[in-house]
């Protein structure tokens, strides 16, 4: 099974904290093993890894704040259009060849279902069932 991001950088602070006690280090440098370089090189890999996945963190937030802002805009931009559309059927008269097709543009665009489901299904919908 493979590790999870957290058991990752546990797994290295261990290694790293045991490679710093002295009789572990003394003990492998009397078998030829240098502790320096590696504990060093993982010191280094320790810090990149928590410095960009504190980075990660805050480009989530941004990311999220930015999607929020971006469904508000578009959830007026959309109602703003619907509008414009009704004003001009309402100019045009609702049976006249232009306005016909500019509620017909609208209808076939999905209207997404309310959480309790009651959002009547659009054409669109119905021809895919």
């Amino acid at each position: 099974m493979a590790r999870t991001f957290t058991e990752k950088v546990g797994m290295l602070q261990a290694l790293l904290a045991v490679m710093e006690e002295t009789s572990i280090r003394a003990n492998l440098a009397s078998k030829g093993f240098a502790v320096k370089p590696h504990s060093e090189r993982l010191s280094t890999k320790l810090k990149l890894v928590t410095d960009l996945n504190a980075e990660q963190e805050r480009l989530r937030v941004d990311y999220n704040r930015k999607t929020a802002e971006l469904n508000t805009v578009m959830a007026d931009s959309d109602m703003d259009a619907s509008g414009v559309i009704d004003a001009i059927c309402g100019i045009l008269g609702k049976s006249s060849k232009e306005a016909k097709n500019l509620q017909k543009i609208r209808s076939r665009i999905r209207v997404p279902r309310t959480s309790t489901g009651n959002a009547a299904p659009s054409p669109a919908d119905k021809k895919a069932a």
